[in-house]
């Protein structure tokens, strides 16, 4: 995929590292396009889903990672039903998905790692001068999908699962023993998962809004109640276009 023409923060994403979110400390946990800031705003009502994509990761009690794609399935379809519920009690239309393949496949999966690299630019680099113009784009590429479904907007979402094995969780508690952890070293950390979502314009490309959720401990995102409680607390901000512009609008 050429970068020619793409927005800077692309080109500047593009070598930044995928990595847990870090909490923004401000008023607001989320992030709405500065054009959402106008008078009488409003976000789209007609909404399709693009394919989810929650990766489930394994690691060992030496800190080695790997994915674990049926936990990952398993994840996927959790985070998707309770994300169906939430578009539903937002009022949103949520239109039927369509298969992608070929190309649009391609371009499709090409704009879901863009989306990818913007949420690490936005959550690690954390211009403080985008709060209040926050302008980013993965590009209008997706404007096939509106075609397709008569969507306004399409919605996106990564997110991590990270699980422990019986070893690293026995080393967890070794290591708080004060005796024992002259040996097997701290504590490593345990699990813990986060979750990305935008809203993309699909005619323009702009990320009109976004917000996380990081949760440590033993929250498991293929567990219906655990994905349930992690959307709702992402949605619990939407749209606050209000809130937002109280708090970052002079």
């Amino acid at each position: 995929m050429s970068t020619r023409n793409l927005p800077f923060f692309i080109a500047i994403s593009l070598i930044v590292v995928t990595l847990p979110p870090a909490v923004r400390a401000a008023d607001t946990p989320h992030w709405v396009h500065y054009k959402l800031l106008q008078k009488k705003p409003s976000l789209p009502k007609k909404v399709v889903v693009l394919p989810v994509n929650i990766e489930v990761v394994e690691v060992t009690a030496g800190g080695v990672e790997e994915k674990v794609p049926d936990w990952s399935n398993e994840a996927n379809q959790s985070v998707l039903k309770s994300l169906s519920t939430a578009i539903g009690k937002q009022g949103l239309k949520e239109l039927a998905t369509p298969p992608f393949s070929g190309a649009s496949a391609v371009n499709v999966d090409e704009h879901l790692a863009l989306y990818k690299l913007s949420v690490n630019t936005v959550s690690r680099l954390g211009w403080k001068h985008k709060i209040s113009h926050f302008d980013y784009s993965i590009g209008p590429g997706l404007r096939e999908v509106a075609d397709k479904t008569g969507a306004d907007t399409a919605i996106l979402v990564y997110g991590r699962d990270y699980v422990s094995t019986a070893g690293r969780k026995a080393r967890a508690v070794a290591g708080n023993i004060p005796i024992v952890n002259i040996f097997t070293g701290p504590a490593p950390q345990l699990g813990h998962s986060y979750i990305h979502v935008g809203v993309v314009d699909l005619k323009t490309g702009d990320l009109l809004w976004m917000n996380s959720n990081y949760r440590e401990g033993s929250t498991n995102l293929r567990d219906p109640d655990d994905a349930a409680k992690m959307i709702n607390a992402i949605f619990k901000w939407y749209p606050g276009i209000d809130s937002y512009r109280k708090a970052y609008v002079k």
